[in-house]
């Protein structure tokens, strides 16, 4: 018998701040990054041009592309000098660039049902709006430019691997009513806005200022594509304060799904062909059927549901994260003498919490791996999915279902919930699987999660609200009856959770997941003990050509 780690401790992993560089500042000229990249030096506002005409390339570019963008925001409240959520509000929508930045939002079940109203006024949308997030993408679509705005200078900085030329922007007066102030990072190979901060402050360009932190990623060739952005707000009515009103993270993926979908493992090969699509009926990427997967129908159906995900932008490849869950899976497996072969994992790409079961593959989101506090956490969870296939547990959800449909749809069309009999028939099971597993002297630390999970859950709706499945905290009931002590965040030793994003690093254009392989510094503070909470993103900026030879660098 043996078996295997899957994960390697905590997994905090807090960034390094960017280092400046040394080099002299001169508004005259502006010297090439090195040698082998050399070029004619040319002046400050020739580089100036060279980046508005380099802006206006990604912006046509963004024109062949669909990606999805997902927003996740918290309200915060203030106590004894101390913030934290007190309510969320999410967003899933796929944007397609053409004069102006359309958003269309993926529908859900509760979208489809008679008090539609009701549910829209919950997720306040006169307050907050999917196309507001969306527009922090761009500084100015289509009209940053020497008309609009005027640049200043500042800086050489280095961002991790990258040369930067820091220059602050501002709106010329009476610029038609334009609206980024901020301060751009362009690298100084290609011309490319690699990283722009502050705030859209024109009434006809956004419905309020709120500050940003906008990053893109070098992805394909010499482009480089949006991928992150947080966003914080200080309190509207109490400005003096600075109080936080808000907090949230956006990611963009889903860039190239015209390579989605082929199940390698399968030896499999689509024969949609993307370029046939006609974009004025497809309201989404491919919208491509797995059902005209060529050669012998050895599918099943729970392979063309993976697929349909993947070919949404919603289920990451498969990968080594997958690896890592079905070590855990087999650690369960093997010292329980269970001998189930087929069972596979899968990562949903989405930050609400939820796990299901599909047949015999395992699906858990990425922000659910992203909050978990360890090895043993993990394996609580996929204990309560493996309980499922042990017990033949059959899902509500359809075993087939109709296709085509569009990716807008996909929440509406799927879904893989167990009734609550089932679900507290699996819990029981988890906890006997989990009792035998190498992982049972870590009890204490899985029931301080799951506690964590219900004293964050009336804060955090839509965190714990799942997509596909049924609620994560209503039917993941392990340690309710464990005399473990509660989740205690004053305590640096005790860490019930962690904060979204700690864990799982996303490529925004193969949608490939990998998980942080560096271990974080040990809290200093309470105050840095965020359960759940959205942080700042700190991506690890390198070239493409840097990121095949050069280790692989912390994201955040």
């Amino acid at each position: 018998m043996w078996l295997v780690c899957g994960l390697c401790g905590l997994a905090f992993t807090w960034p390094a701040t960017a280092q400046n560089a040394t080099a002299s500042y001169s508004t005259a000229k502006v010297e090439p990054s090195s040698q082998a990249h050399a070029r004619k030096a040319s002046t400050f506002e020739e580089f100036v041009d060279a980046t508005i005409a380099q802006e206006r390339r990604l912006a046509k570019l963004m024109r062949f592309y669909k990606p999805i963008i997902e927003t996740y925001i918290q309200e915060q409240k203030t106590e004894l000098d101390q913030t934290s959520p007190k309510d969320d509000v999410y967003f899933l929508s796929r944007i397609r660039l053409g004069d102006e930045l359309n958003v269309r939002e993926f529908e859900t079940r509760e979208h489809a049902k008679p008090d539609r109203m009701k549910l829209l006024k919950r997720v306040k949308p006169e307050v907050f709006t999917a196309e507001d997030f969306a527009q922090a993408i761009f500084p100015d679509l289509g009209h940053l430019d020497r008309q609009n705005y005027e640049f200043k200078l500042v800086r050489w900085e280095m961002l991790n691997e990258v040369r930067c030329i820091v220059i602050d922007v501002t709106p010329r007066e009476g610029a038609n009513n334009r609206g980024f102030v901020g301060r751009i990072w362009v690298e100084d190979e290609d011309n490319n806005i690699v990283r722009f901060t502050g705030r859209h402050t024109a009434k006809a360009y956004a419905k309020r200022s709120v500050h940003f932190d906008s990053w893109r990623l070098n992805t394909l060739g010499s482009m480089w594509m949006p991928a992150y952005i947080y966003f914080q707000e200080s309190d509207p009515n109490d400005p003096a304060s600075h109080s936080p009103w808000f907090k949230a993270q956006t990611r963009i993926w889903g860039y190239d799904l015209q390579q989605a979908g082929d199940h390698r493992e399968y030896a499999k090969r689509l024969t949609d062909n993307p370029a046939a699509a006609d974009p004025a009926r497809s309201e989404t990427s491919q919208n491509l059927s797995p059902q005209l997967t060529v050669g012998e129908p050895t599918y099943t159906p729970e392979d063309r549901i993976v697929e349909r995900l993947q070919l949404a932008g919603l289920m990451a490849p498969d990968g080594e994260v997958d690896r890592v869950l079905e070590a855990v899976t087999n650690n369960l497996l093997i010292t329980n003498n269970l001998d189930i072969a087929g069972v596979r994992c899968r990562v949903l790409l989405t930050t609400p919490l939820e796990s299901f079961v599909i047949g015999r593959t395992i699906v858990v989101s990425r922000g659910l791996l992203d909050v978990l506090p360890d090895e043993a956490s993990l394996a609580a969870v996929i204990a309560h999915e493996l309980a499922h296939i042990v017990l033949h547990h059959a899902p509500e959800g359809p075993s087939q279902f109709s296709l085509p449909f569009s990716d807008v749809e996909t929440f509406v069309k799927l879904k893989f919930s167990f009734d609550l009999a089932k679900e507290a028939e699996a819990s029981t099971q988890a906890q006997n699987l989990f009792s035998k597993s190498p992982y049972k002297d870590k009890t204490a630390n899985v029931a301080r999660f799951y506690q964590a999970l219900r004293v964050h859950s009336q804060q955090l709706p839509n965190l714990f609200r799942a997509q596909i499945t049924n609620d994560f905290v209503a039917t993941h009931t392990f340690g309710t009856q464990s005399s473990a002590n509660p989740p205690k965040t004053n305590q640096l030793d005790q860490i019930a959770a962690l904060p979204l994003g700690s864990r799982i690093k996303l490529d925004p254009w193969s949608d490939t997941i990998e998980m942080q392989k560096s271990k974080s510094p040990p809290l200093a503070s309470a105050s840095e003990n965020r359960p759940f909470e959205v942080s700042p993103f700190f991506p690890y900026l390198k070239r493409l050509e840097q990121a095949k030879v050069a280790p692989t660098g912390s994201s955040r």
